[in-house]
């Protein structure tokens, strides 16, 4: 990606937090609000918005209070421990457990306004590469969010699609370094590769994926506060020896992904006939039973297969929520808690080459083994330790046979 595109996603950026204000009714988008801002004048601080989707979708289950005030009430008890937009901090209680790993030194330069101090170190790298997408608070609610497909993702929920541990732990500073270096083919998120060509910019990338790490479990602690509040009547305080807890809970789980992540096997040399062999073995495997690949995916890997259904960053706010995402009449409730139309997490066409994940050939046998985080795609079943399933020779066979069909595309 060039540079010229960074900047106008930057520029992007910079426009986001307006749009985000105009969408609460709290600015009028004006030119001349944007001249001063663009000139750099005036206020910088770009306040977290409240979780207030996600609040309203728990709300539902009881019904008491209102939505708006108990996430403003969590946010600001968050900001209390996590600090601003601007300034970003850690509780001491968080720093005293021994259990943040988190380098604040790089999320401190990735936080604040875009410029440069008298050390003439380039800061506000979210703001400058990331937040006309992902929006200021990692909500994935940033200016281009609704022209997009798929969304931009939600940092908050603490999930990730692509990385090399299991369901239930959190990717490694590696996998989301691997995202922001590659991209996410067929997708919005472009390459940033492109910054590590100078000596400059070489750092941005492991310091954006620090300040994505902090936005994570900044937003999960909030959700759980949420949470706790709604169902059990938590007092939301700093000093909350349980509310502590959670902190020290979500921030102990990234620490741990790291001796986590799946060991994969050394892929298989072949002659061509006997690639092809392992194709013809692989294409059985992909329509069977055992691994239901044809049920989403479809007979040829077109993506067209019956079973269509929501990633759990829909279903987080419909589904669990008890709202039918196929009915407007029914979601449309949530939009002014800033909901986007649902849309279907389509399964891959495997004819169009953009495997989101990686295409190395250990990319997808990853994404076989471990799934899809907050997809309908599930690990597929695989024989270790008596368990029935495939074996990982029958894994490289079903590997070689969906990169077949994105070069026979």
């Amino acid at each position: 990606m060039s540079y010229g595109a960074l900047g106008f996603f930057g520029l992007l950026g910079m426009v986001s937090f307006f749009h985000s204000l105009k969408h609460l009714g709290q600015l009028a988008l004006s030119p001349a609000l944007l001249f001063v801002f663009f000139v750099g004048c005036g206020k910088t601080e770009f306040p977290f918005q409240p979780n207030e989707l996600y609040t309203a979708g728990l709300m539902r289950e009881s019904g008491d209070g209102e939505p708006r005030l108990i996430a403003a009430n969590a946010s600001n008890m968050v900001e209390k421990w996590f600090g601003t937009s601007d300034s970003p901090s850690l509780p001491d209680f968080l720093l005293e457990a021994g259990i943040s790993d988190l380098d604040m030194e790089k999320v401190l330069r990735c936080a604040g306004p875009v410029g440069r101090a008298e050390d003439e170190i380039e800061r506000g790298l979210f703001r400058k590469h990331c937040v006309s997408c992902h929006g200021i608070t990692g909500d994935g609610y940033g200016l281009a969010a609704s022209l997009l497909a798929p969304y931009p993702r939600d940092f908050r929920r603490g999930t990730f699609k692509f990385k090399s541990t299991p369901a239930g732990y959190k990717p490694t500073r590696e996998d989301l370094i691997h995202t922001l270096t590659h991209g996410i083919p067929g997708t919005a998120m472009p390459s940033f590769a492109a910054l590590e060509e100078t000596r400059e910019f070489e750092h941005d990338i492991e310091d954006l994926a620090e300040y994505v790490r902090y936005l994570a479990i900044r937003g999960e602690v909030e959700r759980k506060l949420i949470a706790k509040v709604i169902r059990e009547g938590m007092e939301l305080s700093t000093e909350n020896a349980d509310a502590q807890q959670i902190a020290i809970a979500v921030a102990r789980r990234w620490q741990e992904s790291e001796s986590a992540r799946l060991s994969v096997p050394t892929p298989p040399t072949f002659t061509e006939s006997e690639m092809a062999e392992s194709i013809q073995r692989g294409e059985e495997w992909y329509a069977s039973e055992l691994t239901a690949c044809v049920k989403c995916h479809g007979p040829d890997g077109l993506g067209d297969g019956l079973s269509q259904d929501y990633d759990e960053w829909t279903k987080d706010w419909t589904v669990l929520a008890g709202i039918d995402p196929k009915h407007p009449k029914d979601w449309k409730e949530m939009k002014p808690f800033g909901a986007l139309k649902p849309v279907i997490d389509r399964p891959r066409n495997f004819a169009w080459r953009a495997y989101r994940g990686g295409d190395d050939r250990e990319d997808l046998f990853r994404r076989l083994v471990l799934g899809i985080e907050g997809t309908p795609m599930p690990p597929i079943a695989r024989a270790q330790g008596g368990n029935p399933g495939l074996t990982d020779a029958q894994i490289w066979d079903l590997v070689h046979y969906v990169l077949s069909l994105g070069r026979n595309g």
